[in-house]
């Protein structure tokens, strides 16, 4: 998912000797590919491993840089046809089709063997095509080299045409891969490859992928691409082999093969744009590391799961980013070959689409609600799949404790038997991004934990949405849920759970072995979705599916019915659980608040929740119990409770926590700076005077208190001063701020060493109130419990778990005293309009302003509702006084002043300079445009370029930002025979210093200057504007061809197109 080294970057994979049983009467074929097979029987895949697998087909980690190609389609239906493109100085070679299965061990079929024809060799291949700023690059513009039509009578599968030079001048080979498709059957289990994480990793042509530029570093991610194209040969293999094929797709293939399963093959792609056929089938499975999905694929894949379909996740770090699909870049704009994914959690970049005009939509991780909505993400992935990623590396062996080996998904292994302890069972099966059960409100009903491996991570554990990563301990478990579809929904949390069923795969130094309880349990999972083996191999047993369709019951045993309980005291509901419908109890869930939310308890047939009880007032709890069959309870009436507190507002001033009170961990493990806070409302207007938070070992450094609006403007600051060394802190603000009765607030305070206070789960199911003051219950968007991670903190927004940072106000009731809050006035120019607004708290609204000495500027004028406005005249320094009086007559003064300058004179970047080239000869209509950036801040009043005297016609100009929004756009008239033409926009468009701009104008009739290679190793530098080099700016000199205006970024020999811009300081 993010930062790791390379475990395996290139090798071949282990031996294939060795076949193993087949449950088939197979006879001797007389080579690959000859069909000739007697009395094999069974679904096509069983048929198909009869026949003689191939060896010698694997290759060196991407295979050699003298001979490489892609498909252009990453799957395709029985019938239908591939066509490859390939580069190579080779003057013959040969393109030699595998399927890849189990084949007695060897791994491979070979089918077909293609020879391009002789008339298109040595196969060279014009530079792949590039879209400036996005990082990607497009070889679609490729021509054909081999076409291959699949036969129907094929067998779906994962397929790969090896490439083999036969050039002894040049020799080498590479791998293209492809799936075959069988739309039309219904297998029992479609296997979805993780295609789009293949992609996502893949660094081919230029080193770049949608993490990083290898120029820069492996794991740079302010180098990433921001979107990849499916037109590139594969490099994943090199670039990290976690992500490829043969980690864990292999050998998950291989197993199922060997034991004669009934499957059908597909992509994520074809999950998305082929989604309905799911249906067709008894079993869905998502292999691999699963990665990358669009907001199609999800969609999909929960309606097959609604409709009935069982949903099988053998993958890790699963629908973690999210995607969308765009057209290739060549001409064919062929769709599904271009993957998008800015993601928007770093912060960083906003994708084009997540705006009015692109219909929002996020390309963030899944999870992250920062945009949503409007936008479309802010959907955990435990809400589908039952766990969620947390870990980022790692390999361990999955542990099975005694309890959870009773589970009926073991039933038949030596996990079943163990009376006390737990087994690790394959090593290197948990990894290598590890997915765990969390209780974030999403949880699906009834999920059932199949294992349980604790572990502690002292750097690679995920802090938030998806960018920060540090210290932190978690519980790893294979979860089951049954949905109310009456579809099983399994997930392993893991990529690697394959290397148990399979010990054939890229990273055998990290895990080479089998376990025969995780072979078996997969058969029995399969059982209970409905696909059953055409035969299996030595040492396992036919499972049947479960016929246990009656729920388990419970009871809270603890607290009584009309118990009174303490706000804000821990109160612990425990109680009992039985099955009788033949399995045992999977686990049970508790609800403090009548069933409409849910939390896991400890436990199965005694069972336990810790509960903070906040609030005040009646609580309704009960539980409900699921068995190994995903069987879930029908929950009683349960009990009742009385919280205490409330009642009236108390003496103030007030705090949402007593001084009594002490966290249950009052100084966490993680390190790193992070502000943390508490979002809180008031039943009444009154004022924040103070900042509180809970100080525990090792929360050391400089602590700065801070008030933040919910929409997250600062409202005010305070350093904390003569600490103690543990215990409650306070700092004051120098100004209380006025807050509004049902408004929502931040308080939060900064630890630049980390080691605060925090208990999860606090706020899961309700707040804390004190009346007048309300922390809001975890359950409300966004949650509670909020944090962002940063050397200089910021404005917390992100939340883990509903964890309470134990922060707190100093709150009192009633309108603050008057003040104004405007310190200073933005200065102004002459001839140029002014516009400022005076602001003002406390006090009560509303406000007239008035001048109390002083005068402003001339053509200036202030309303009485705060406003200066007008054009000033005159350059100089004006002083001056303004008073603020509320509706009761009382008022504040503050002093002001505003400086007017005279206008900075024009620059621009080419000045009277002229092309070489002016009449570049006819052409289509265009767009030709300039890359720039200015070292200061300033505005843009116009735009400029030359002129040859054909160059006839209407010409607009138009000011783009770096990523493709239209700023500004203007027509050009009253234009001169040839030469520099100039056009004002209506109203100046304010550019930030050190960014990217385009400048570009259109035109319809071509003959537009342009001199070739001017940007090759330079750019024109007209301080304090800049034009970069090529070499700097990935491209400059800019074109897109099109009868009206848009976005131009091609590039073609770095020409000049004389483009120019008007700039004011």
């Amino acid at each position: 998912m993010m930062e790791r080294s390379n475990t395996r970057g290139e090798g071949r994979l282990p031996g294939r000797a060795g076949a193993v049983r087949l449950g088939l009467l197979c006879y001797a074929l007389a080579g690959p590919g000859s069909g000739a097979w007697a009395a094999c029987t069974g679904n096509p895949v069983a048929v198909e491993n009869c026949l003689s697998g191939a060896s010698g087909w694997d290759i060196d980690g991407a295979g050699d840089d003298s001979i490489q190609g892609f498909a252009d389609n990453i799957s395709v239906n029985l019938g239908g046809t591939v066509n490859f493109k390939v580069k190579t100085a080779a003057r013959a070679y040969r393109l030699d089709i595998y399927r890849m299965g189990y084949y007695q061990g060897n791994g491979a079929r070979r089918v077909a063997t293609l020879r391009p024809p002789a008339g298109r060799l040595p196969q060279t291949q014009p530079p792949c095509l590039t879209e400036v700023g996005t990082g990607l690059y497009d070889c679609g513009n490729w021509a054909v080299s081999a076409t291959w039509t699949v036969p129907a009578s094929a067998v779906s599968g994962i397929y790969f045409a090896k490439l083999v030079s036969e050039d002894a001048t040049t020799p080498g080979a590479s791998h293209i891969f492809f799936i075959v498709r069988d739309d039309a059957r219904h297998a029992d289990i479609l296997f979805q490859a993780s295609d789009t994480t293949w992609q996502a990793y893949n660094d081919s042509i230029n080193g770049q992928n949608l993490y990083t530029d290898t120029r820069c570093g492996q794991w740079v991610a302010s180098c990433r691409a921001y979107k990849v194209s499916y037109n590139r040969p594969f490099h994943t293999r090199v670039f990290e082999s976690n992500d490829w094929v043969f980690n864990a797709e292999y050998p998950m293939v291989r197993w199922l093969e060997a034991n004669g399963y009934d499957v059908a093959y597909s992509t994520d792609t074809d999950t998305d744009r082929n989604g309905g056929l799911i249906l067709n089938h008894k079993v869905w499975m998502s292999n691999g590391h699963d990665e990358y999905w669009s907001a199609g694929q999800k969609t999909n894949v929960e309606a097959a799961r609604d409709a009935g379909v069982h949903l099988a996740f053998f993958s890790g770090n699963t629908l973690f980013w999210k995607t969308r699909w765009e057209n290739s870049l060549d001409a064919s704009g062929t769709p599904y070959r271009t993957l998008v994914c800015y993601k928007e959690t770093y912060g960083d970049i906003t994708d084009p689409k997540d705006s009015p005009a692109g219909g929002f939509v996020w390309t963030g991780t899944w999870r992250d609600p920062s945009s949503s909505p409007p936008a479309d993400g802010g959907e955990p992935e435990n809400e589908v799949k039952g766990n969620i990623f947390r870990l980022n590396a790692g390999n361990y062996a999955i542990s099975v404790p005694a309890a959870e080996g009773k589970l009926r998904f073991w039933r038949g292994t030596h996990v079943a038997t163990q009376t006390s302890g737990a087994m690790a069972l394959a090593p290197g099966s948990l990894g290598a991004e590890i997915d765990v059960p969390e209780d974030n409100g999403v949880q699906p009903p009834g999920l059932v934990r199949l294992s349980a491996n604790p572990i502690t991570d002292g750097s690679n554990f995920l802090l938030d949405y998806g960018v920060t990563y540090g210290g932190g301990t978690t519980t790893h478990a294979m979860t089951l849920y049954r949905a109310p579809s009456g579809a099983l929904v399994f997930s392993s949390g893991t990529y690697q759970w394959s290397w148990g069923l399979d010990n054939h795969h890229d990273n055998t130094a990290l895990g080479a072995t089998t376990h025969a309880a995780m072979q078996q349990a997969t058969v029995n999972l399969l059982a209970d979705m409905g696909a059953q083996p055409a035969n299996l191999q030595a040492g396992l047993a036919a499972a049947t599916a479960s016929t246990d369709h009656t729920a388990p019951s419970s009871a809270i045993t603890a607290p009584a019915n009309g118990t009174n309980v303490a706000s804000g005291g821990t109160v612990t509901i425990s109680g009992t659980a039985t099955d009788s419908g033949g399995g045992v109890v999977g686990g049970v869930e508790v609800s403090t608040d009548g069933g409409a939310t849910w939390h896991p308890a400890s436990g199965r047939g005694s069972w336990s929740y810790a509960w903070t009880a906040t609030g005040s007032g009646a609580h309704s709890l009960r539980s409900r119990a699921v068995d190994d069959s995903g069987n879930l309870e029908t929950p009683a009436a349960g009990v009742g409770v009385t919280v205490g507190g409330g009642g009236g507002t108390p003496t103030c001033p007030c705090t949402i926590w007593p001084g009594t009170a002490v966290p249950g961990v009052a100084a966490d493990s993680d390190a790193a700076a992070v502000e943390l806070g508490v979002k809180f409302t008031a039943d009444v207007d009154g004022v924040i005077t103070g900042i509180r938070f809970y100080k525990g070992t090792g929360n050391t450094g400089t602590h700065v208190g801070k008030l933040w609006s919910g929409g997250g403007t600062l409202l005010a600051s305070a350093t904390f001063g003569a600490e103690t060394a543990s215990g409650w802190q306070q700092a004051n603000f120098v100004t209380p701020v006025a807050i509004t009765a049902g408004m929502t607030y931040v308080a939060a305070y900064f630890a630049p060493n980390g080691h605060y206070a925090a208990d999860a789960g606090y706020f899961a199911s309700s707040g804390r109130d004190n009346n007048p003051l309300h922390a809001l219950s975890g359950t409300t968007a966004g949650g509670n419990g909020v944090y962002t991670y940063g050397a200089a903190g910021g404005f917390p927004s992100s939340s883990y778990a509903s964890t309470n940072y134990w922060v707190d106000v100093v709150f009192t009731p009633g309108p603050a005293p008057l003040s104004i809050g405007t310190a200073s006035l933005p200065n102004g120019t002459t001839g140029t309009a002014y516009s400022a607004t005076l602001t003002a708290s406390g006090g009560t609204a509303p406000y007239t302003w008035s001048l109390a000495g002083g005068a402003l500027p001339p053509g200036l004028a202030l309303s009485g509702g705060g406003a200066i406005s007008g054009t000033p005249t005159t350059a100089g320094g004006y002083g001056f006084t303004v008073k603020a009086t509320d509706s009761r007559s009382l008022s504040a003064s503050q002093p002001l002043s505003i400086t007017v300058a005279a206008p900075a004179a024009n620059t621009s970047l080419f000045g009277a300079a002229v092309p070489g080239v002016a009449d570049d000869g006819p052409d289509s209509a265009v767009e030709l445009g300039v890359r720039f950036k200015s070292d200061s801040a300033g505005r843009i009043t116009g735009l400029r370029f030359y002129k040859a005297a054909t160059n006839t016609g209407t010409h607009t100009a138009h000011l783009w930002s770096g990523s493709g929004a239209l700023l500004a756009s203007a027509t050009f008239s009253g234009e001169t025979a040839s030469g520099w033409q100039t056009v004002n926009f209506a109203a100046p468009v304010a550019i930030a210093a050190n960014t990217v701009y385009v400048a570009s104008y259109h035109t319809n009739t071509g003959h537009y200057s342009a001199d070739q290679g001017y940007f090759a190793n330079q750019g024109q530098d007209s301080p304090p504007l800049h034009a970069p080099a090529s070499t700097i700016s990935a491209g400059n000199g800019v074109y897109a061809y099109t009868t009206t205006r848009k976005f131009p970024n091609l590039t073609w020999n770095n020409t000049n197109y004389w483009v120019d811009i008007i700039f004011i300081p």
